[in-house]
Order: C-alpha cells, then sequence, then structure tokens
C-alpha cells in the first residue's frame, strides 16, 4: 500500500552509486567492442545518473520515503534482494451455492494477506464468501513484506499458482480476484495474460489497472529512469508500472487493453486518494463498472490507505461480486 507523504532528503549518492554498479554491471558488460576502461566508464557514468534519478524519487510526494527506506536496505540489499519468498496458501472454507466462486484478495505494495484480511477479507466472510488472501511479491529476507516482487517475474506467476491451487482444492471452476492499489495490476495482468478463463469477476480498490501512471513520477525524471531506479532499490513491482513498462504493454496487449472479453470489471475509487484517484485508477473499457465511493453512497473523500477500511468500499466491493450491498 502506497500513502502519501513528503520524504525526508538524505545523502546517499554513493549508496546510489553502489546500486547502480550492480544493477547495470551485466548489461554493460556484455556491450560489444566495451572492455576494460571503457566498461569501467561508462559505469561510473550510468551510476551517476542513476544515483541522480533516486534523489529525485526520494523528492516525490507519493513515493518518496518508499524509495528512502529502500536505499536504507529495508526491502534487502540493494540490488540483490535474494530469492522469492515461499507462497503459503491455506485454504480453510469451501464456496457455498450462494457464493459459488473463492475470492481471492490480491494486496498492494508493501503489504501482506493476514493485514489484508481483516480489511478487505472481513466483510466479504460475514456474507459467508470463501475468501483466501496469500501474500506475493515478497522476498525470501523479509517474506511479511510483500508487493516488492516483480510482477511478471514472481507476483503474477505466484498468484496464477495460488489460483489453480484454490480451484483444485474446492472445485469452483472460477475464481474472483480483488486486487488493492498494486493488486489490482497483478489480479488484471494475471486474469489476461496466465489465467484466461480461471477468473470470473475483478474488482479494483484503489487500483492500477494499466492507465497513464506519469503523474505518481516527478515531472522532470524521464519515465524510463524512474523504472530503472525503482528496479535498481528492489521496488520491481513498481518499476514495472512506470510509463513505457513492457510489462504494462503485454498486459495490454495488440488490442491496447487490460480488460479480457467475458470478465467483470469494477473499478473502486476515492477522489480523496493522493496515489491513484479516479483519474489515474479508471482505464475505459466495454461494460467496465467504474464507481466513485462518495458519489455512490455519499459522504467524503478517504485516503487512498483508508479505502480498504472504508464501509462504502466494503459494500461495493461486495455488490461487485454478487453479494448483498450496494448504496
Amino acid at each position: 500500500m502506497l500513502q502519501s507523504r513528503r520524504a525526508p532528503h538524505s545523502p546517499l549518492a554513493r549508496l546510489g552509486a553502489a546500486i547502480a554498479a550492480v544493477a547495470l554491471a551485466l548489461p554493460l558488460a556484455g556491450v560489444t567492442g566495451v572492455t576494460g576502461a571503457g566498461v569501467a566508464n561508462a559505469q561510473s557514468a550510468e551510476a551517476q545518473a542513476l544515483g541522480e534519478q533516486l534523489r529525485t524519487l526520494e523528492g516525490n510526494e507519493d513515493i518518496g520515503h518508499h524509495v528512502t527506506d529502500a536505499m536504507n536496505g529495508l526491502n534487502g540489499p540493494p540490488g540483490n534482494p535474494g530469492p522469492p519468498a515461499a507462497v503459503e496458501t491455506p485454504i480453510t472454507c469451501r464456496p457455498t451455492a450462494a457464493h459459488p466462486r473463492p475470492v481471492i484478495l490480491v494486496h498492494g505494495s508493501f503489504d501482506n494477506g493476514p493485514n489484508t484480511m481483516p480489511r478487505l477479507g472481513a466483510p466479504l466472510e460475514r456474507q459467508g464468501f470463501c475468501v483466501i488472501a496469500p501474500t506475493l511479491g515478497a522476498y525470501a529476507g523479509n517474506p511479511g513484506r510483500g508487493g516488492l516482487d516483480s510482477i511478471v517475474g514472481a507476483s503474477a506467476p505466484q498468484l496464477a499458482s495460488v489460483i489453480d491451487q484454490v480451484r483444485a482444492a474446492t472445485g469452483a471452476d472460477k475464481v474472483d480476484l480483488v486486487g488493492y492499489s498494486q493488486g489490482a495490476a497483478i489480479a488484471g495482468y494475471t486474469t489476461k495474460v496466465l489465467r484466461p478463463g480461471a477468473v470470473g469477476r475483478v474488482v479494483s480498490v484503489g487500483g492500477y489497472m494499466g492507465g497513464d501512471p506519469s503523474g505518481l513520477l516527478p515531472d522532470d525524471l524521464p519515465p524510463e529512469a524512474a523504472g530503472a531506479a525503482l528496479w535498481a532499490v528492489n521496488l520491481r513491482g513498481l518499476s514495472e508500472l512506470a510509463p513505457g513498462s513492457p510489462m504494462v504493454a503485454a498486459w495490454r496487449g495488440p488490442e491496447n487493453s487490460p480488460y479480457l472479453p467475458g470478465v467483470e470489471y469494477t473499478l473502486i475509487a476515492t477522489r480523496g486518494d493522493g496515489v491513484l484517484p479516479p483519474e489515474r485508477s479508471f482505464v475505459p473499457g466495454p461494460g467496465v463498472r467504474t464507481i466513485v465511493s462518495e458519489d455512490a453512497c455519499g459522504g467524503e473523500p478517504a485516503s487512498h490507505g483508508g479505502m480498504a477500511s472504508d464501509w462504502r468500499t466494503h459494500t461495493l466491493m461486495t455488490a461487485a461480486l454478487g453479494g448483498g450491498g450496494g448504496c
């Protein structure tokens, strides 16, 4: 989950250079005709550039403090986070005739399944839904901190495996997915690219659904530079959501849409969300429902972090999944 706040600046140029050396050593060493001093000079220039990019990201109101934490090693040694954590998926519930599809919750950045269950899972369980909340995209060194690793290389394949396990254990033909924040991107990508035909509904809660994310990035930082810098500090999932991302291009495909025909999509957002407000969260598509929570249910806009605990989110989410609810 991303939360907006102003990041403190810190003198991390040397760390930025070290990260760049790790992140860029192999690609540069493989360039034909560049050897010895040429490689060293190129790495030094690239390292200096990446250090500047990281400092620019540190000053970003939405993600700056997460970059600072990452540069200080919170997500593992920068540039070398280690292997992905194993995904444990206890399946202790069974779907009912009233709610025949299990619901898998897909958490956001820096979050995990156990934290997501009481916020988004409990309202569904009270209505009789079978709910599963795995932790995805964590590194083995800190398995409780998910949403960090690559979506393409880790989180989405992990979710695809969970979908397979849930369908096998419950006998359900399909599952439904609820994605919060980055989790919506993981859910959307997996539904369309990795498990077409296995998902009936996707509900995005303050989520990213393949639109233009440039508003999250500093105006003076090239989009490709932002992606490289985020990857270097182990924020690989966020890196893949930067403008120009190959992951987003693969997700949208030749039809240039993040949506898979036959799947029901509901996107819920609030104008108080400083990270993914409606204009960033909503992507038009045939039959896609977009709901601004305060317009549908009244009251004041919620924050990005507050959405997951907001009763309006719960009632709209439950209704979108075929339960009782709505405003």
